[in-house]
């Protein structure tokens, strides 16, 4: 099956071979270090062999130890003793060379190195590929979690999508180019003076630009599709108060928080439930404006997404859509560009990407919309991708508690903030983008 140009083996509606989910259990971490601590023996035994065997043809001793070039015959016993023997010597003159504060070292060091690749690996094992089964959804599943831990919503405030930082050429704090550690002290020094732009503020000034962007004016019913806990929907809801908001989730959880939000923000004319996007209750033509903030990066059938917000969208109303893409298909992509969509997909539960022109063409396909228009937001978007890490960092309480009442969670965090960065890097280099799409729908 080929996904937006990137082809997957077709095992499920989502299109994904499903694997199990890396852990790091008890066990588990007793077996790895067990299994580092055995890699570490036979790498030292293996580059001592090396070793003496450079040693020996240095020393033109190689008459005493039988050769076998150019014979087939395997080595006889006395030739492996001699072997050991001379693996053994160079390993006490390391010994004895380096001391056992050097030696202990060395071996700290081969250790070191061994269990960070272990972490690597561990890192780039995508562990929560998408499900779409009805008993175990996994888009459900992970916001039903974090919901009620409270870690995004705490970090990240009431709109858990990205902010804006335009123009980016002011963003102080910030520098697209910048490794990783030097990202982060620039933006600790942008935060420490004032001059870097503030999270949760940013994503407000998302919304507000997504809505101008959308060219609504004074819709009369709202739909927000995949509403979270309800930011956004709340900001319509102000910001039209004459209008009904509804927003729709397939996590409980988050529409017991949104509900419970709105009646403390005093809102009666925005209200919440648990809907499938590709299914939608609603009747035809029953939404002035519909607007749908990163909720197609989880939807399986890209083309259904489409197709259900043009059904429920009456006729001049407005169609606004922001979400994550890959990047046209053409050039293909490369092995290495495959490996990392693969990552980027199953790690956050996301079936696939498609590209900004493929939503476009979508939109136009479904016969019901005109106007159809397409941008690029990446770059005014790209700094949310690490600030969504310094915030961790420089207010780390939170999910410090989080990890103290539930230990496997800061693997979760650590993870979490790798795939940020996996996710800044894909989009800075351009294999992934932030797509804007609208439209209005034809009047008969």
């Amino acid at each position: 099956q080929t996904c937006g140009g990137t082809q997957f083996e077709s095992v499920d509606m989502a299109g994904f071979v499903r694997g199990r989910r890396p852990r790091l259990g008890r066990r588990a971490l007793a077996l790895v270090i067990a299994g580092l601590c055995a890699a570490a023996v036979v790498g030292l035994v293996s580059t001592a062999f090396l070793a003496g065997k450079a040693l020996t043809a240095s020393t033109g001793s190689s008459a005493s130890t039988p050769s076998f070039a150019g014979s087939r015959q395997p080595p006889t016993r006395e030739a492996s003793g001699v072997r050991l023997q001379s693996a053994l010597a160079v390993v006490t003159r390391v010994t004895n060379t380096l001391g056992p504060w050097g030696t202990g070292g060395l071996v700290t060091l081969i250790l070191t190195a061994l269990g960070l690749n272990k972490v690597k690996v561990w890192l780039e094992t995508p562990s929560r590929p998408y499900s779409a089964d009805d008993a175990s959804n996994s888009v459900r599943a992970e916001y039903d979690t974090w919901t009620r831990e409270g870690v995004l919503e705490h970090y990240w405030g009431e709109h858990i999508h990205m902010g804006t930082y335009t123009p980016l050429k002011d963003q102080k704090g910030y520098n697209k180019n910048d490794w990783f550690v030097v990202s982060f002290f620039r933006a600790t020094y942008g935060h420490l003076t004032g001059q870097y732009k503030d999270f949760i503020e940013a994503k407000l000034e998302f919304s507000k630009e997504m809505l101008a962007w959308s060219g609504a004016t004074a819709p009369k019913k709202i739909l927000d599709v995949g509403c979270g806990i309800g930011g956004t929907s709340r900001f319509l809801a102000r910001s039209f108060p004459e209008a009904e908001v509804i927003g729709i989730t397939l996590s409980p959880e988050q529409v017991a928080r949104a509900t419970e939000l709105a009646k403390e923000a005093g809102l009666t004319n925005v209200k919440f439930q648990v809907t499938n996007a590709l299914d939608m209750v609603f009747k035809d033509s029953t939404f002035d404006l519909v607007w749908g903030c990163e909720s197609g990066e989880h939807m399986p059938d890209k083309k259904k997404y489409v197709e259900e917000m043009s059904r429920v969208l009456a006729p001049g109303g407005n169609l606004v859509v922001a979400t994550w893409c890959e990047r046209d298909p053409v050039p293909p992509f490369t092995p290495e560009e495959r490996t990392t969509l693969k990552y980027v997909y199953e790690e956050w539960s996301h079936p696939y990407f498609i590209s900004i022109s493929k939503y476009g063409k979508l939109m136009e396909g479904t016969g019901l919309l005109e106007s159809v228009t397409t941008d690029d937001w990446t770059e005014q978007t790209l700094p949310s991708w690490r600030h969504s890490v310094w915030v961790g960092v420089w207010s780390p309480w939170y999910w410090i508690k989080v990890s103290l009442k539930r230990p496997k969670a800061f693997l979760g965090f650590v993870r979490d903030a790798y795939c940020l960065e996996r996710y800044h890097r894909a989009m800075r280099r351009g294999l992934l983008q932030y797509g804007m799409m609208k439209a209005k729908k034809k009047v008969a």
